[in-house]
């Protein structure tokens, strides 16, 4: 075959394949080939939330939010703010635990640490701040070894679920 017939037809393939991705709509429920990083959630200033909670929060009971950009956190909360903080100060009583109660929970003795969507929290962040039970996907304990003298908690916060609509649905306000 001609050098040249071959790599017309390569190029015709390529253009081809190139056209026929160009414009077309995502799938419905199909959802992005990367991780949206979210913020911490921060309750009443101790309780760590995930948006995973929000929904269930009252808007008419929230009495103030604060937003902190990473380079903007106050120091006792440093470590935590990979993508930012929401503080939210609410009104009402949450129900949270601290992680001494958690890690009593998991069948933990001892000292441990406490790792949350990967970040780990330093002892004094793990004594002073708490966790909300409705805020928690997955507990995972690494017991403890003579390599590694501290159990490690790790936690994954519940993920806010994205409303779904079927294609063609028409939203009116």
């Amino acid at each position: 075959m001609n050098k040249h017939l071959v790599r017309l037809l390569l190029l015709t393939g390529l253009t081809a394949a190139a056209f026929r991705g160009y414009g077309q709509h995502p799938v419905a429920g199909s959802s992005p080939g990367y991780a949206v990083a979210e913020p911490l959630y921060l309750l009443n200033s101790n309780s760590i939330g995930s948006s995973g909670f929000l929904p269930q929060l009252t808007p008419a009971d929230i009495a103030n939010i604060h937003i902190y950009k990473r380079d903007t956190v106050p120091p006792r909360l440093a470590g935590l703010a990979l993508t930012g903080i929401v503080a939210i100060d609410y009104k009402k009583q949450i129900h949270s635990q601290s992680f001494a109660q958690l890690s009593r929970q998991q069948g933990v003795s001892g000292p441990f640490q406490v790792t949350i969507d990967g970040r780990p929290l330093s002892a004094e962040q793990v004594a002073a701040l708490r966790i909300m039970p409705a805020a928690i996907a997955q507990v995972h304990v690494t017991p403890a070894t003579p390599a590694v003298p501290e159990a490690v908690i790790t936690i994954a916060l519940t993920k806010a679920k994205p409303v779904e609509y079927p294609p063609g649905t028409i939203l009116i306000r």
